[in-house]
């Protein structure tokens, strides 16, 4: 056997037919080495029949199975689509050629008995000495981190079926650059303002493995629930300006957007809050300058809502190459 090196390591992903059977990569993942953990996970039962000894536990039995796949990764315009289609479940695409305009928002559905969960995934972990399919894998947990002197970044966590392991894929990769952080600019209450320094947009699902008696160690479902958004903004503080937006609760829309190149290579990344409540500001003076930052928390509304309607606290665009039909 060989040691192998840690930086040979890529990651697959493929959209699933049926929930937990494992799909070939159809498009690879840029992400950091130092963040790529996935992991299995077995319930532990242990035998604990008293035996006349000084002894807990007589028989380790392993029990019920699932496992976590947790990324972080430099926000490539391309890559992103898929852990926040995930998440949030819809997505719609229009354009006839590249850039093509992906519009990603909470799946909602006020009809009986219909599916509202999120597509789930097939990760596949290439980890130089084997390769292995992480299944039936939701996304429930999304961090877009921006500072105005680095490259956009996300993490993205997700929960799924016990891997197993799989023939190595022949991988291809993006050509798309990360995003520059200062590409962006950052709209408030309808206007663009220039002070916004450093922050990040969270959003999760809480997820629950729901396992019947079916002599299978795996979930009948990996489950998610009603979706969160949470954020912070720091701003070098000019005036009482968001300040006053705590204080008397205006809660504004708050557009995140970065863009860049042009033509059939243009990219865009934009996050719209419509309805940002700022639950906290606190005045800082810990550098040179007086900074302020706001805690954000995103209110349900119509507006960021999808094709599929309701309500919902957040709404991304995306434009790349990436045609119709890809993240879902």
């Amino acid at each position: 056997m060989t040691v192998q090196n840690s930086v040979r390591s890529y990651v697959g992903i493929a959209k699933e037919v049926t929930k937990g059977t494992v799909v070939a990569p159809t498009d690879y993942l840029l992400v950091g080495s130092d963040s790529l953990k996935p992991a299995d996970i077995i319930d532990p039962l242990y035998d604990k029949g008293l035996r006349g000894s000084l002894v807990q536990n007589y028989n380790y039995i392993p029990g019920r199975t699932r496992s976590t796949f947790d990324f972080s990764s430099d926000a490539f315009a391309d890559g992103i689509g898929y852990a926040l289609t995930g998440l949030l479940g819809a997505c719609a695409t229009t354009g006839a050629s590249a850039p093509y305009t992906h519009t990603i928002s909470l799946k909602n559905s006020l009809a009986a008995a219909a599916d509202a969960q999120p597509l789930s995934y097939t990760l596949t972990d290439f980890y130089a000495a084997a390769v292995r399919s992480y299944p039936g894998c939701q996304f429930t947990d999304f961090s877009l981190k921006f500072s105005a002197d680095g490259l956009l970044m996300y993490d993205a966590k997700a929960t799924g079926w016990a891997s197993s392991t799989v023939s190595a894929p022949t991988p291809t990769f993006s050509t798309v650059l990360p995003t520059p952080v200062w590409t962006g600019t950052v709209s408030i209450a309808g206007s663009t303002v220039s002070n916004a320094m450093s922050g990040n947009i969270d959003m999760k699902r809480p997820v629950t493995p729901v396992y019947g008696i079916s002599n299978t160690q795996n979930p009948y479902s990996v489950f998610v629930g009603a979706l969160d958004v949470t954020g912070k903004i720091k701003f070098a503080m000019e005036a009482d300006t968001e300040l006053t937006r705590f204080l008397t609760n205006t809660q504004p829309a708050i557009v995140l957007n970065w863009t860049q190149g042009t033509g059939a290579a243009l990219t865009q990344i934009q996050a719209t809050i419509t309805k940002g409540a700022y639950v906290a500001a606190a005045i800082e003076r810990g550098s040179d300058l007086v900074e302020i930052t706001i805690d954000l928390d995103a209110q349900g509304n119509t507006t960021d809502a999808g094709a599929s309607g309701g309500f919902s606290m957040i709404k991304w665009v995306l434009q790349n190459a990436k045609a119709a039909a890809t993240y879902i």
